[in-house]
Parts: C-alpha cells; sequence; structure tokens
C-alpha cells in the first residue's frame, strides 16, 4: 500500500470513528430522562435532580483533560473517554435504583465532557498543518450533527414499538457504537510529543493569563448560544407560539442537519481562505439574520411562519458550517504549541455556559413575549462583530512581532 493510499485509510478510519461516537451520542440524546422512567420506578422530579447533579461534575474535567492531553498525548484520552462512554451504555442497561442511576449518568457525562475537551487536539495532531486542521474540525462537526439526527431518528423509530426491551436493545446498540469508534480510532497515528523546552518548567495558568484568548472565550458564549438555539426553541416555537403539529419541528431541524451535512466541509474549505476573524464576523451577521427571522416566526400564525422559518434554518446552517471549524482553528493556531491541548480543552467552557444559561435565557424570556429570546441573542450577536475586529486586530499585531506567544502579546 502506498503512502497516499495508507494515509486515506487511516483518514477514513478516523472519520468512521467519530461517526460512531456521534450516533452513540445521538442514540440516548433524547432518551437521557425517559430511559429511566420506563425502566424503573424514579419519580421524573428526582431523575431530573440526578442527571442534572451528574452534569455538574463534570465540569472540572476540561482543565484536567487540556493539562493531561499536552502531557500525555490526546489521542491517548480520547481513546480512554470513548472506553468511558460505552462502559456507561452498558450500565445504562443495568441501572435500577437511583443510586446506580446517578453513577452511570455521572460516568457518562465526565466520558462525554472528556471526548470533546480532546478530540480537537487530536485531530489537530493528526491534520499537522494549518489547512487539513480546519478540514478536520468541519469533518468532527459534521460528524457530530449527523449522528445526533441519525441517532434521533433511530430513537424516533424505536419508542414506537411496543415494550421496554427496546431501550435495552439502544443502550448496547450504542455501547456497541462506542467500542467500534476505539477499535476505529486505534490506526490514527500516535499524538505529537509534548514539547519540552530545555531548562523551562511547565507553564501553569496560561489560558487564563492570555487576554485574547480569553476575550474570545467571551463571544464563543454567545455563539454557542446560537448554535444551540434552533435545537432549543423550534419545537417550543412550533406547539406553543403556533399550534402546529410536532412533524414541522422534525423537518426543520432535520433540514439544518443535512445542510450541514452536505455543505460543511466545502464550507470550512472557502472559509479557509478568508481571514479567519471576517468569517466569524459573517457568521455573527447570519445568526443575527436567522435571530430576526425566528421573532417574526415566533409571534405570528403558522402559515405566515413556514418562510421564515425555513429562511432561519439557512442563515443557522451557513453560521455553524462558517464557525465551528474557523473558531477551533483560530484556538489552535494562536496557542503556544506546548499548551494547545489545554487551549482546546478549555474552550469547552464556552459550550458549557451556554448548554447552562441556553436554556435559563430561553425560558425566562420566552414567557414575557415569544420573540424577547431571540431579539436578545440578535443583540448579543451583533456586539461580537467590533468585539471580533479588536480581537482579529489584536492577532494580526502579534503574528508581526518574532517570538510572540499568545499570553504576553
Amino acid at each position: 500500500m502506498s503512502a497516499h493510499s495508507g494515509r486515506r485509510a487511516i483518514d477514513a478510519s478516523l472519520t468512521a470513528s467519530l461517526v460512531f461516537v456521534s450516533i452513540g451520542g445521538g442514540l440516548f440524546l433524547p432518551l437521557s430522562l425517559v430511559f429511566f422512567v420506563e425502566l424503573t420506578d424514579i419519580r421524573l422530579s428526582v431523575l431530573g435532580v440526578l442527571v442534572g447533579l451528574a452534569g455538574f461534575t463534570s465540569v472540572p474535567v476540561p482543565a484536567v483533560a487540556g493539562r493531561l492531553a499536552d502531557r500525555y498525548g490526546a489521542r491517548r484520552l480520547v481513546l480512554v473517554a470513548q472506553g468511558i462512554q460505552a462502559l456507561a451504555f452498558l450500565g445504562y442497561a443495568f441501572a435500577r435504583d437511583p443510586l446506580s442511576v446517578f453513577a452511570v449518568t455521572v460516568i457518562m457525562s465526565i466520558g462525554g465532557r472528556l471526548f470533546w475537551s480532546t478530540i480537537f487536539a487530536a485531530l489537530a495532531d493528526h491534520a499537522q498543518d494549518g489547512p487539513r486542521q480546519q478540514h478536520w474540525y468541519a469533518v468532527a462537526n459534521i460528524a457530530r450533527t449527523a449522528g445526533i439526527a441519525a441517532g434521533g431518528i433511530i430513537t424516533g423509530i424505536a419508542l414506537t414499538i411496543p415494550g421496554t426491551r427496546v431501550y435495552l436493545v439502544l443502550a448496547l446498540l450504542a455501547a456497541g457504537c462506542l467500542a467500534a469508534s476505539v477499535l476505529l480510532m486505534l490506526p490514527v497515528a500516535r499524538s505529537r510529543a509534548p514539547v519540552r523546552i530545555p531548562g523551562a518548567s511547565p507553564a501553569r495558568g496560561t489560558v487564563l493569563r492570555d487576554v485574547r484568548f480569553l476575550g474570545l472565550l467571551s463571544t464563543n458564549v454567545v455563539f454557542a448560544i446560537s448554535t444551540l438555539l434552533l435545537g432549543l426553541t423550534v419545537p417550543v416555537i412550533i406547539k406553543t407560539a403556533l399550534d402546529g403539529p410536532g412533524w414541522v419541528s422534525s423537518v426543520v431541524l432535520v433540514g439544518n442537519a443535512l445542510f450541514i451535512s452536505g455543505f460543511g466541509v466545502i464550507g470550512a474549505r472557502q472559509a479557509g481562505r478568508r481571514d479567519p476573524f471576517a468569517v466569524l464576523r459573517t457568521a455573527a451577521v447570519a445568526w443575527a439574520a436567522g435571530c430576526a427571522l425566528l421573532a417574526f416566526a415566533a409571534s405570528s400564525a403558522l402559515p405566515f411562519a413556514v418562510a421564515p422559518l425555513a429562511a432561519a434554518v439557512l442563515a443557522f446552517s451557513l453560521a455553524e458550517i462558517l464557525h465551528a471549524p474557523t473558531s477551533v482553528a483560530i484556538v489552535s493556531n494562536t496557542a503556544p504549541e506546548a499548551n494547545r491541548g489545554d487551549y482546546l480543552a478549555v474552550w469547552q467552557y464556552s459550550f458549557m455556559a451556554a448548554e447552562i444559561g441556553g436554556p435559563i435565557l430561553f425560558g425566562t424570556l420566552f414567557t414575557l413575549h415569544h420573540s424577547a429570546p431571540f431579539v436578545v441573542v440578535l443583540a448579543l450577536n451583533l456586539v461580537t462583530i467590533p468585539a471580533l475586529r479588536i480581537l482579529g486586530g489584536h492577532a494580526e499585531r502579534a503574528a508581526t512581532v518574532p517570538g510572540c506567544s499568545a499570553p504576553s502579546c
């Protein structure tokens, strides 16, 4: 086998590994509560508390994972994360009391957070150069979106089957997907060797001293909320504001997944030829336009909301196609090489903040007026545009200074 053919085979194995991880997660995303409601006697109110508390146990994971990735290699941690999730899915099939439910949910939360805290560093190690990094970040986003959509469809079909046996089958199927992802990740080249500077001690708190990175992290909280907004709000808009049939929500969300899956790599390739901060500003404009369309749809009647909803899907899809690979590429390319894993792991805190704050923001504002949450997120996206100009200007000035490191310039 030629070197080119061998590399293509490894690339295909890595892509398949990402798809299996995402399908495994997608299978259980809609069932995180319903699974235990059907198979245990635990009250829903108690289950909600258990699952919520389990999610908080993974909060420290990115901070720890980044340091470990820089020291021992990100690929090893990705394999560990995949294995942890596979074990958790197996545990789902046997958990029946509050303690065991809490335990397996904690394991799942930690495994998932560890995976997303280290996979981008592993992809950067695999890609080695800038253009291929952007490509692989796009592939990861596509796999995640398509996998969640596929898992949701499979789960939706399975829930039409009477009885509880189907839930156990889903748990075992998800565990099998994660086990397959481990095997497919094994051929991928080992991570880069940790960068060592003679006589220097490992940097501590480098990320927290990097003002530019913290500014970019803050803007990304807005973008992370925007990314979640479509899936979080469309079902509520359809049911509560428009009193429409549930299948409309499925059409909207599947359309979003299809656009991202179909055009994600092409969009990343085009975005890679432009100034990355300009690409993020374009994404902010697209999200602002999408929010305006959702605000109009949420405050109108169903027949008049169809066209704005369809246009909002296009706007949100374009924004995510531009944002996902570009933002991670900025972090990867501007971080000191010895601390790249730390930077990419801490980056996940912006998504964690969005996962916590997004539902609170939407739930609070939607009760005031159906269009209120979209107007607020629209305004937040507009605020990021001048902020990104400032951050982009700092990055350009830093690039002209020889030996300038991210935290010190």
